[in-house]
């Protein structure tokens, strides 16, 4: 995996814990019981980016392959986690 930027970093660890709030966990291993981990731009907003910004990190996210289309819902695709464990323990906090 190629590294990341703080900033890239720092969304990591904010769409883990906006994962793991969603669905009540606590630990990544509670992720890994779930296969709904689905994340948004949206996400990154909550956690204090600004819109156009958490885009940007968002997209860059997908383009390392840590986020990718899971499935669509009414037209819209919706985004999860990468399912690499390894890669994604890096990030929870």
């Amino acid at each position: 995996m190629t590294k990341l930027t703080e900033n890239q970093e720092a969304a990591m660890t904010a769409l883990i814990k906006s994962c793991l709030h969603n669905m009540c966990g606590k630990t990544l291993e509670d992720l890994q019981e779930d296969p709904y981990t689905w994340v948004d731009v949206s996400d990154l907003v909550k956690s204090g980016w600004e819109q156009e910004r958490a885009e940007g990190t968002f997209g860059s996210l997908i383009n390392k392959g840590l986020i990718y289309g899971d499935e669509m819902n009414r037209g819209q695709i919706l985004f999860s986690l990468t399912q690499d464990w390894d890669e994604l323990r890096k990030y929870h906090a």
